[in-house]
Parts: C-alpha cells; sequence; structure tokens
C-alpha cells in the first residue's frame, strides 16, 4: 500500500497539522486522518529527541509505525529548522519494505542423525531408582475433593 504524509506547520495558528493519505485505487490518495498539534508541544518534544517527537505525534486516532513515525519526525525536524519550508510530504511504498530476494532459511545439509520412532518417544518407561518406591504419606492437602460430590446448578450454560 502507498502512503502520504502532508506535514504543514501553521505558523499564523501556531499549529502542525499531519494529514494521511492511502492510495485506496490506483493513482488516488485518500484522506484517512488529519491531526493537528500544539506548536509548543512539537518544540518540547524536538528538543527532548526523536523518540519524544515520535511519543507526541501519536495519538488515539494516528498511530503510524515505527519506520514511518521516525521518518516523520525527521521530517517535522526539518520544517521547524528551516524557516522558508511551511509544509513537506513524506511518501511510503510498503513494497519498498518487503524482501526482494528469496532467502534460504534451512541450509541443504543432510541430517546425520535417524529419526526417533514414535514408540520411543511415546515410551513411559521410569528410570530404575524410582522403581520399587513408596508413594508419599503422611501429607494433608491443602484442598480436599469428595469424589461423590457433585454441584447440581439450575443453570444454563
Amino acid at each position: 500500500m502507498k502512503q502520504k504524509y502532508l506535514i504543514l506547520k501553521d505558523d499564523e495558528n501556531n499549529k502542525l497539522i499531519i494529514s494521511e493519505f492511502a492510495e485506496l485505487d490506483k493513482e488516488i490518495f485518500s484522506l484517512l486522518c488529519e491531526e493537528t498539534y500544539e506548536k509548543n508541544i512539537i518544540n518540547e518534544a524536538i528538543l527532548r529527541g526523536k523518540t519524544e517527537l515520535v511519543s507526541a505525534i501519536r495519538t488515539h486516532n494516528f498511530f503510524p509505525p515505527i519506520l514511518q513515525a521516525d521518518k516523520l519526525a525527521e521530517a517535522i525536524k526539518f520544517l521547524y529548522d528551516s524557516q522558508s519550508v511551511q509544509s513537506t510530504e513524506v511518501f511510503f511504498d510498503d513494497t519498498d519494505h518487503l524482501a526482494k530476494e528469496y532467502v534460504e532459511l534451512l541450509e541443504d545439509e543432510p541430517i546425520d542423525e535417524e529419526p526417533e520412532e514414535l514408540e520411543e518417544i511415546f515410551d513411559e518407561t521410569f528410570d530404575e531408582k524410582y522403581d520399587g518406591k513408596t508413594p508419599i504419606t503422611g501429607r494433608k492437602p491443602s484442598i480436599s475433593i469428595a469424589d461423590d460430590e457433585f454441584v447440581e446448578s439450575d443453570e444454563e450454560l
């Protein structure tokens, strides 16, 4: 999916406006979300660093993934550092983040060991040191359950 963010620095109203667009039809971008921020909040976040700026621009309605949020933070910092530029556009294409080549995950090395037989995997024999031992007695459990008592309920599940 292709996305475009329009970042506008509105100095007259002391605001920053970020508009998010997505390509829902071929070559046609549709507005998805628009957020407005106070200039002083953005300035303080820029002074604290990129992580703080990313946190400041993320809201309940606008929460870009970290790759996009980092690039948006860089673009916002560029806008506030520049006196002459009032707006900028940031483009993203998800195909840029997908692997272009096939990655071989498993090497073609033969396995030296033979697989265990199913019977060996589910073998229920115990070690010899446990044979002939008596169970633990004299210990009182914290919860006692009566085998012959049942709870009846009129409610249907």
